[in-house]
């Protein structure tokens, strides 16, 4: 790593030193900001528009400044064409995402025997190891509609969460006994603190300082005392519009050479960074004072955020710029570092090299990909604008016309017009036809129809008509998109877990009444992770045609090579997720409960209790009654104890009476019993 006096200027953002250029990464910043100013201006007009933010809006639905057409007083009605189309996407990609199948693939020999558990372990940390993630996910899907991007940070969580402890100077003298006599005399704080420090590295000198304070005054003083509580990957959803930056010019994330990202803290949150992530106490200490409430200059006066609500110079929140660079060091190793500051304070709060990131900790996808530089991308405010602003005019003029069928203008001699209008007023006039009503707009039929077919088109654009069969090649590309997102997501999340996380991890999947215990294994271990959902799922008769036609190809296998199991499950998940989870087990665990039922059932019937079949598995249960019976004892028995022989036969006859009904309706399809050679059955074999 170079120090900062070998490298010449403009160089700071390609090689790393062992101090960040604040000053140049600061200009970046700033640069980003106005670079981008036209894509903000993009997010703010998407997000009014969905929302039916105008100028001049009113709560009564009516135009009111002097410049209102056609009068002061007409229609102003909300149409929320493009708000409902976004909503039901974001429904769907829920569904698809707590629906969505999803598989750990292995790409070597040595990762096929973890597949199966890495499945299961991916599915575990959608649903339960990452903390909110369905939260995030659901901001990420409202993003990449509204604003055509979804920008989703991936990182991993270690956290020393602390408990107060009271010590004494007897305490302090049991571990560090030559430490007491310092603390009492005073002599050497310094040198005190400096051991107390080394000791407990989690306090902070500040801290640290007043634990020997109150040593010498009371006796006494209380600790913070650290616990490893938090281990885990997290994610965050982040807007596109100001929260995450990175270069106008840029094509793909991984090749830019710096990512932005800003966020807020609260003061207690800026203060155990310093415990848990070891960042500058003296920043912080800075920060604390100068910054809260405070946003930079450029955020302030140059970049336009897309939210109605932005915080404001009165809050007690604490900006945070994280500066993402993919920096050089002197070997010519190419590495993620990150250096935390705040435009308006010198210095920084932490500096490092990213261990574990092979790339930047961001997961960007675009709505579309119709040009090629990132920001450059549609969103579905783009597609649906016109039909949007058509409705809402027919809406409009409609409620106009019938506003002036109710009440039209009023016709009267110049200068005398009535003193008063409405129901029993009696009006004065010279000559009859003096007051009249004045024309109206003729009724325009055509105004329903073109509304109507406005909402057509509107749906027609994004996969929403249901009678196009077109429609759901569309949803499946949206919701392509955002599973294809979420499966970056994990595969990032998998690789933090491999080279930064736990060495063990107990989880439990579907149908596995007992934990598993993952291993992390080989950090290089890699697996092609698939999330897929089908959106013709969500329809009950597709789904179950699907189905159907499944179970009709199953039968048709004569060669073994689909799995019934695998398929009962899927399908009990498309019936029913929750339920499938509930009651679906391992193939492992079936045999093994089953075996123990009918042991436990023969165990009954020995003892002269007469117990029904079970209820399914009646080709294990003849294996065991088969098997059982030819135990010496037990035959005797049976031969030479009839009520015992009758109980244990009408026992396996009923398992025999399933197994023909099984048979039957393979008989049904084919009109004879399926081909056997000896106890073989050959039905299935080939035919060459």
């Amino acid at each position: 790593m170079k120090d900062n006096h070998e490298i010449a200027e403009g160089e700071a953002m390609i090689y790393a030193s062992e101090e960040p250029d604040i000053e140049m990464l600061t200009a970046a910043y700033d640069s980003a900001n106005i670079d981008l100013d036209e894509y903000y201006e993009v997010c703010r007009r998407s997000y009014d528009e969905r929302r039916n933010y105008w100028p001049g809006k009113t709560d009564d639905m009516r135009k009111n400044d002097s410049n209102a057409f056609p009068w002061t007083g007409a229609s102003d009605q909300e149409v929320n064409t493009i708000g409902e189309r976004i909503s039901t996407y974001v429904s769907l990609f829920l569904t698809a995402l707590s629906k969505s199948h999803i598989k750990a693939f292995p790409t070597s020999m040595a990762s096929l025997s973890r597949a199966s558990m890495v499945s299961g372990f991916l599915k575990w940390m959608r649903s339960t190891y990452i903390p909110d993630f369905a939260n995030h996910m659901e901001l990420g899907a409202n993003h990449l509609l509204e604003k055509g991007i979804m920008v989703t940070y991936v990182g991993w969580q270690r956290e020393l969460r602390t408990y107060l402890q009271t010590v004494t100077l007897d305490d302090v003298a049991q571990q560090m006994p030559e430490v007491v006599e310092f603390i009492l005399d005073g002599s050497d704080d310094e040198g005190v603190i400096a051991m107390i420090m080394q000791a407990m590295p989690h306090l902070g000198k500040k801290r640290a300082k007043k634990v020997v304070l109150d040593l010498r005054k009371t006796g006494s003083a209380t600790i913070p005392v650290p616990r490893l509580s938090v281990n885990r990957p997290i994610v965050n959803s982040c807007a596109p519009d100001g929260e995450v930056m990175f270069p106008p010019y840029i094509s793909d994330i991984q090749r830019s050479p710096w990512v932005f990202w800003k966020t807020y803290v609260t003061g207690q949150e800026l203060e155990k960074k310093i415990i848990t992530e070891g960042w500058d106490e003296e920043w912080v200490d800075n920060a604390q004072q100068n910054l809260r409430g405070r946003d930079s200059y450029m955020m302030e006066n140059k970049q336009k955020s897309s939210e109605r609500m932005p915080i404001k110079d009165e809050g007690d929140l604490i900006m945070l710029l994280y500066a993402y660079q993919r920096l050089i060091d002197e070997d010519g190793a190419e590495g993620i570092y990150c250096t935390v500051f705040n435009p308006n304070a010198e210095g920084y709060a932490k500096h490092e090299l990213m261990n574990g990131h092979d790339s930047y900790p961001f997961v960007v996808t675009r709505l579309s990909i119709d040009q090629r530089r990132l920001y450059e991308t549609t969103n579905f405010t783009d597609i649906l604008r016109g039909s949007q602003m058509q409705i809402k005019t027919e809406r409009d003029s409609r409620i106009d016309r019938s506003s002036m069928a109710t009440l039209p203008p009023l016709m009267h001699p110049a200068g005398r017009p009535p003193s008063d209008w409405g129901p029993g007023v009696r009006l004065p006039y010279r000559r009859m036809g003096e007051i009249a009503w004045g024309p109206i707009p003729p009724v325009d039929n055509g105004s329903g129809e073109i509304e109507v077919s406005m909402t057509l088109q509107a749906d027609r654009a994004v996969g929403l008509d249901f009678n196009n069969p077109l429609s759901s090649v569309r949803q499946q590309f949206f919701v392509d998109k955002f599973l294809s997102h979420v499966r970056d997501v994990l595969n990032v999340a998998w690789k933090l877990y491999q080279r930064i996380g736990p060495d063990e991890v107990f989880f439990q999947v579907t149908g596995n009444p007992n934990p598993q215990t993952m291993t992390k294994g080989d950090p290089d271990e890699t697996f092609a992770i698939t999330v897929a959902f089908d959106t013709q799922s969500n329809d009950p008769e597709v789904a179950e045609t699907q189905l159907k036609g499944m179970i009709s190809l199953a039968q048709l296998d004569r060669n073994g090579i689909v799995d019934i199991n695998k398929m009962l499950e899927f399908a009990a998940s498309a019936i029913n997720p929750v339920f499938a989870d509930y009651v679906l087990q391992p193939v492992d665990a079936a045999q093994e409960k089953m075996m123990k039922s009918v042991t436990d059932d023969l165990a009954k019937l020995y003892a002269g209790i007469e117990v029904p079949a079970q209820a399914n598995g009646a080709q294990i249960a003849m294996q065991i009654i088969q098997s059982y019976v030819q135990q010496p004892d037990v035959a005797d028995r049976a031969q030479n104890d009839e009520a015992f022989g009758q109980r244990l036969q009408k026992y396996a006859s009923q398992y025999q009476f399933m197994q023909q009904q099984a048979q039957n309706a393979e008989i049904g399809k084919i009109g004879t019993a399926p081909a056997q050679m000896g106890g073989t059955q050959t039905q299935g074999m080939s035919q060459q």
